[in-house]
């Protein structure tokens, strides 16, 4: 999982998603870095719920989702396309054509960027036999694609900002950490509102997958 590179911090080589962000070699070399970049991309994911790193190869994938018990089953991954719905009862899965449900992405139909205003994806129910989705744990498979088809440039910059900061922490005065020392502690503001603001935009709510 690598978003960025260390290459793309530096000044000869430096990305737009590092602007004003520059690590020497000093910092640190390449190797160092590419691991705290692996680290803070992680981290993003689990801290937002999502999975920016695009699938390779980019083939149908198959999850399993518990079930609501109700006509709205939020998805736990961001949906591209799918193939195949099924749901199960007594232990038998029967396919659900597409005229029984309806989706609702988040992404645009490229999935390389968010919907206005959309974090969220689910399937609601037009005519399944159940009437809703059936309850209980992987009552519902799906097969297409899932995630995004590439990093969106805010995660790119949200990473290169937290490993900046990690990197950097409050040795540098250019560090985006908002902190004051003072004679008896060392006082954390909180991030800064660059990361703040991207973290909100794209923040989902972690739904159990199988």
């Amino acid at each position: 999982m690598a978003y960025i590179a260390a290459a793309d911090f530096r000044e000869r080589t430096v990305k737009p998603h590092c602007a004003n962000l520059i690590l020497s070699e000093t910092d640190g070399l390449d190797a160092y870095i590419d691991l705290i970049i692996t680290q803070v991309a992680t981290q993003v994911e689990l801290d937002l719920a999502d999975d920016f790193d695009p699938p390779s190869p980019d083939t149908d994938e198959v999850i399993s989702v518990d079930g609501s018990g109700w006509s709205r089953l939020y998805l736990p991954r961001r949906v591209r396309s799918l193939t195949t719905v099924e749901t199960r009862a007594l232990e038998v899965f029967t396919v659900q054509t597409s005229t029984k449900w309806r989706l609702r992405k988040s992404l645009n139909t490229a999935g390389t960027a968010m919907i206005e205003g959309r974090v969220s994806d689910w399937l609601d129910a037009v005519s399944l036999s159940t009437t809703v989705w059936p309850s209980g744990a992987d009552t519902v498979r799906l097969t297409g694609k899932f995630g995004w088809a590439a990093v969106p440039d805010d995660i790119k910059r949200l990473v290169a900002l937290k490993v900046y900061d990690l990197i950097k922490g409050n040795a540098d005065p250019l560090s985006r950490i908002v902190q004051r020392q003072t004679l008896d502690a060392t006082v954390t503001y909180g991030q800064s509102t660059e990361i703040t603001d991207i973290m909100s935009r794209y923040q989902r709510t972690p739904l159990v997958v199988g």
